[in-house]
């Protein structure tokens, strides 16, 4: 693929993670959104995800509620720039994989009826097995044996 079209496609999947961090940022003062989200997640929700909630997300839920818009905001402008490219795609594979277990919907119908979770896992996935940093990246330009 065209290496001017794979950084296209991974400055938009950096604004989409920005933006996401930028919604969350009353996360910062206040876990009540995600306990909020958590509990109606749980209803009815597969045993592994209640497991996961109970003994990963819940615990650590001060931790997590600016853990998440500060790692959504890092990896945007990550992304935007080029820079550490790599591993902030698999940063952000892990939190979309993170926030599915904890909705239940990895485990369910509802993950092919999310509008962004079959995207944004497939393009995560695209750029992670591209070289995202191969153009208007940062990374690139501090490649060695790079010509300035």
């Amino acid at each position: 693929m065209n290496p001017r079209w794979i950084a296209f496609f991974r400055i938009a999947v950096g604004i989409f993670f920005l933006a996401q961090g930028l919604n969350k940022l009353e996360w910062l003062n206040s876990s009540e959104f995600l306990k909020t989200n958590l509990e109606r997640y749980a209803v009815n929700a597969p045993p592994v995800t209640q497991w996961y909630q109970l003994h990963v997300a819940q615990p650590g839920i001060e931790a997590w509620t600016r853990l998440i818009p500060t790692g959504e905001i890092l990896i945007g402008v990550s992304l935007i720039l080029g820079l550490l490219t790599k591993a902030s795609l698999w940063s952000a594979l892990a939190l979309v994989v993170n926030y599915h277990i904890t909705t239940g919907k990895v485990f369910s119908l509802q993950f092919f009826s999310d509008p962004y979770a079959l995207l944004l896992a497939g393009s995560l996935i695209l750029l992670l097995s591209s070289n995202p940093s191969s153009a208007l990246a940062l990374d690139a330009a501090k490649r060695p044996g790079k010509k300035k």
